[in-house]
């Protein structure tokens, strides 16, 4: 009998896998209709799918502090930015470079060795049995580089300041690859990225820019990943067409999600099927909430079919997170017609 590693391995390498592997997930506190019998089914149904992804491995991000003010928790991470969460998601309240790029004389980065960093990582790693093994880099570089400078600073940095602006990048990259060597010694099976890059309508920068002044970066992490004989996959909000080819061309293994109010799917796989793996992709935006069960259904059998025709190439999975006004019918249909694909 396969393995859930093997299978996820032919999934994304074009190897014929034996069944569809699905990464899905719903929030039910965040779900705002209540109804206890149709939430039982969903449970119901994820317990049917195969236990084959060890996922959301992730590293220690301490924090330095908290309070509750107003109702809101706010802390400062250990990079020094400022998050606050009333209870529909953290957002980011302070950037601890914003003030200029003196600051950096006066900064401290973290110690990517930090003892008790993969504690966690570690006594999960240790049930993995023949799971894949999914670990991530959160907030990878782009991300990162805005949480400590403020979103519209980063923006224009690399214009004002290139040369204060490098030394940041690359002091980021370089605790990204130390991060990654360790969880490449500890044997993973694939390491997760993530920048949103995209809006809905294209990227946030000119591409050109991008190649120039992010592309190797991105290149560097996923040598170290590849080398150390993982799959690179990375999430990327919005319409990151223009530069997928870059991705695909430096390492790219799983574009995750694929958003069809962003990008238009029928094009994706003509264009790329058969050279990157794509995960996601059911319409959480449109169809999850406005559509019709039936609609659900007959957007994931488009879904398999465009992508999931070159030997796998497909793993299935939403556009993004379930939204609070998903009705649960439709939530239903979505684990059903996965789990008529996922069955091993």
């Amino acid at each position: 009998m396969i393995t859930g590693y093997e299978n996820y391995k032919s999934a994304i390498e074009f190897g014929s896998p034996e069944y569809l592997p699905c990464t899905l997930d719903v929030n039910f506190d965040w779900l705002i209709e209540k109804d206890e019998a149709k939430s039982e089914r969903i449970r119901e149904l994820q317990a049917q799918f195969p236990d084959d992804l060890l996922g959301g491995l992730d590293v220690a991000i301490y924090d330095i502090g908290s309070n509750i003010l107003n109702g809101a928790k706010h802390w400062t991470d250990e990079w020094g930015t400022g998050w606050a969460d009333d209870g529909h998601g953290a957002k980011t309240e302070f950037y601890p470079l914003a003030g200029g790029y003196d600051l950096m004389a006066k900064k401290s980065f973290p110690n990517p060795f930090e003892p008790g960093r993969f504690q966690k990582a570690d006594l999960r790693l240790r049930s993995r049995a023949n799971k894949y093994a999914r670990a991530c880099v959160w907030f990878t570089l782009f991300e990162r580089l805005w949480m400590l400078r403020g979103f519209e600073n980063m923006l224009m940095d690399p214009f004002l300041f290139p040369k204060e602006w490098s030394r940041l990048r690359d002091s980021i990259v370089e605790f990204n690859l130390c991060i990654i060597d360790q969880w490449v010694q500890r044997g993973v099976h694939g390491i997760f990225f993530s920048d949103d890059w995209g809006s809905q309508n294209g990227l946030l920068i000119h591409p050109d820019d991008w190649r120039r002044l992010y592309k190797p970066a991105y290149k560097l992490m996923f040598d170290r990943v590849r080398s150390g004989g993982a799959h690179v996959w990375m999430h990327l909000c919005g319409d990151i067409t223009a530069i997928l080819p870059d991705l695909i061309d430096i390492g790219l293994n799983v574009l995750n999600p694929v958003q069809p109010q962003a990008m238009d799917i029928s094009c994706l796989a003509d264009a790329f099927g058969g050279k990157v793996c794509f995960n996601g992709g059911v319409d959480v935006q449109g169809t999850m909430i406005f559509g019709t069960p039936q609609a659900v259904e007959r957007e994931i059998h488009q879904l398999v079919e465009l992508f999931g025709h070159y030997n796998g190439g497909y793993i299935g999975g939403t556009s993004h997170s379930i939204m609070p006004e998903t009705p649960l019918d439709n939530v239903i249909a979505l684990y059903q017609t996965f789990l008529s694909y996922a069955r091993n």
